[in-house]
């Protein structure tokens, strides 16, 4: 089963319930929380899709992404972006433009950092099992996310898909409020490789225009 065909059968099916926590999801997310916390750094690929049937979008992009802690380096569609747990540089090399905003907005904005992408689910949601399948060849469990304050996030609904075996993220599908549907796909995972804290500190090169957003 792909995907793209996991997607398609999501937009016929809500398994929302009107339990706050299962408890057979919590156990899992609990093991997946344990194994994640144990990494002192964790790099992976992914392919990101966009996709919105209403506004005929359908987009596809690779990307990498590498988390220690609150501290986060991800590089996608000619897009950089570094931060230190407390400042967000996002280098746009097409318009040679660096906009440095802080971690806070983006919470504020109530989206989802890329420092918390394995770790999303542990506070501000219910979660409810839904089952599990064959993905890729492997044995995957998808969980259903619903926030606890639905007014304070731009999505509804996170899908996650956690290999049973590894006890790692495979996928994750967010929901938007506006009809958009993201799609993350990973490979590659790697954890434990070694990063200094230096290295998610971002230097402007010379010639590129800084625009400070805080």
């Amino acid at each position: 089963m792909t995907i793209s065909t996991i997607l398609a059968a999501n937009a016929q099916t809500d398994v929302r319930n009107t339990t706050p926590k299962d408890p057979k999801a919590k156990a899992i997310l609990d093991d997946l929380t344990k194994k994640t916390k144990s990494y002192s750094s964790i790099s992976a690929d992914f392919e990101y899709k966009l996709k919105n049937d209403a506004a005929g979008i359908d987009e596809s992009q690779k990307g990498n992404i590498v988390t220690k802690g609150e501290k986060y380096k991800l590089a996608l569609a000619g897009q950089q972006v570094v931060s230190d747990g407390k400042t967000v540089w996002t280098y746009i090399k097409d318009v040679e433009e660096v906009q440095i905003t802080s971690t806070e907005d983006d919470m504020e904005e109530g989206g989802l950092s890329p420092s918390k992408i394995f770790t999303l689910y542990e506070e501000g949601f219910k979660y409810v099992y839904d089952k599990l399948s064959v993905m890729d060849g492997k044995n995957i469990h998808s969980i259903y996310l619903y926030p606890l304050k639905p007014g304070d996030k731009p999505f509804h609904t996170v899908i996650l898909y956690i290999d049973k075996d590894k006890m790692q993220l495979h996928s994750m599908i967010v929901k938007g409020k506006d009809g958009n549907v993201y799609t993350y796909k990973l490979s590659n995972f790697t954890p434990n490789k070694a990063y200094t804290d230096a290295s998610f500190v971002f230097k402007t090169p010379e010639g590129v225009e800084e625009v400070d957003l805080r």
